[in-house]
């Protein structure tokens, strides 16, 4: 059993470690560091409730006194999480993710520019539609289903034709599905040497302020996963597009997630 636990120790220590040298903190990993730390406080108490005769009355110090550094850890990764995503001076919380493809920006901003086919790229969307037949634009409302049948609706709010665009999610609506008072977000598109990046980003008031550490790393989670792969489809459309490249080069579409702050 102690060896089983070292062992695991060790591997616990060496994603810690790899957590804390990265370039770019995922704090869904640090959530589930955190949730670890609070395991294994709780394997403490079972062990000193449920088999108080196992270790001498030093050994049992020695348990109690681990758990409780270890449980000061957990609850300041957890502090730690929030503070990561808050913005600065702000009581909102944001996630941003930057993405680096081979499409050129001028035809990648076509792509995504066209607010109502989003679900052309997103597989967990059922649909998406401009409301009213607006032209993509400061005021239009992109209406969003996913296949759960849950909705909800951003407007723009701003749109750089061929930069990015900002949308405000109607969190007012009685049937908004998010944990989120209010929630805005946006995606903006960069030339770059050897096509563009684009980056996509969230910020939110979270409904319950103590599920900030859940709500943040979560979304974080599904858009470090999610997103690299949309963008990679809309580059994939994008490259269809452009007049610049020949034909063999089109289609073969490349999207990097780029371990950086944005």
């Amino acid at each position: 059993m102690f060896l089983a636990v070292g062992v695991g120790l060790t591997v616990f220590a060496v994603d810690l470690l790899h957590q804390s040298t990265g370039r770019r903190m995922a704090t869904w990993r640090a959530l589930y560091a955190s949730g670890a730390d609070f395991l294994w406080v709780l394997g403490s108490v079972m062990l000193l409730g449920l088999f108080p005769d196992v270790l001498s009355r030093s050994g049992q110090i020695w348990v109690m006194a681990v758990a409780g550094v270890v449980l000061m850890l957990g609850l300041w990764q957890v502090w730690a999480i929030a503070k990561a995503h808050q913005v600065q001076g702000k009581a909102q919380y944001r996630h941003c993710i930057l993405v680096e493809t081979n499409a050129p920006a001028d035809v990648m901003w076509q792509v995504v520019s066209r607010l109502g086919a989003i679900k052309n790229y997103m597989p967990s969307l059922k649909n998406s539609v401009i409301l009213d037949g607006r032209s993509p634009g400061i005021g239009a409302v992109r209406m969003c289903e996913d296949h759960t049948g849950k909705r909800w609706s951003e407007q723009c709010t701003e749109f750089n034709d061929g930069r990015g665009f900002k949308v405000r999610f109607l969190s007012e609506e009685p049937d908004f599905p998010f944990p989120a008072k209010t929630m805005q977000g946006g995606w903006e598109v960069f030339p770059t040497r050897h096509g563009s990046q684009v980056r996509v980003w969230w910020e939110l008031v979270p409904k319950q302020k103590w599920l900030t550490p859940i709500v943040l790393p979560l979304l974080a989670f599904q858009a470090d996963r999610d997103f690299p792969t949309i963008i990679q489809r809309m580059a994939s459309d994008a490259l269809e597009q452009s007049p610049t490249l020949v034909p063999q080069a089109r289609g073969y579409a490349i999207a990097r997630l780029l371990q950086q702050f944005c």
